[in-house]
């Protein structure tokens, strides 16, 4: 079987052609198969390809991984004795670690807030179980406890913290 494959060369896209025998894509195509049956709908028919179509599938979306990243890949040039180049968007600001920063302040203050509203257990548990996201029952193995209870706890605690939410 003969399986075209597109890559990046020297001056544009290049085509290369190998000749592979047919028995040696069966894995293949069985791993696609399965894949695909698994991710289907309901009521989605699903066949088996050819390697030609795998392969142009994952070349399609090679392919449109590059061209977005080099689209958005500037370039500054210097030409002189000392040849350099520089990608434009380093020269552009990065606020993540603002926005990173101002997530964490808020989570702070809202940690705070429920601190002062609930005694020091509901409070932790609140903190731990709703805004870390940890499982109720992982939560009730750390402290020793049945998880029936944990959760008894917790909506006895949000119960609290909503009056009093609600109350201001």
């Amino acid at each position: 079987m003969k399986i075209e494959l597109m890559y990046d060369g020297k001056s544009s896209l290049e085509v290369v052609e190998l000749k592979v025998p047919d028995h040696e894509f069966e894995a293949m195509i069985e791993f696609d198969y399965q894949e695909r049956l698994v991710n289907a709908v309901e009521d989605e028919l699903v066949e088996r390809r050819t390697p030609q179509e795998i392969f142009d599938e994952m070349n399609c979306m090679e392919y449109n991984s590059w061209q977005t990243h080099n689209r958005r890949k500037v370039s500054l040039q210097q030409i002189d004795e000392d040849d350099f180049e520089m990608n434009a968007l380093d020269l552009v600001a990065d606020y993540t670690q603002t926005e990173q920063l101002k997530k964490q302040e808020d989570y702070e203050a809202t940690c705070q807030k429920i601190r002062e509203i609930l005694k020091p257990d509901q409070a932790e548990m609140m903190i731990s179980i709703l805004m870390d996201g940890m499982s109720i029952k992982d939560y009730a193995d750390k402290i020793n406890d049945i998880p029936n209870l944990v959760t008894q706890r917790l909506i006895y605690a949000k119960r609290i913290l909503r009056k009093e939410i609600i109350s201001k």
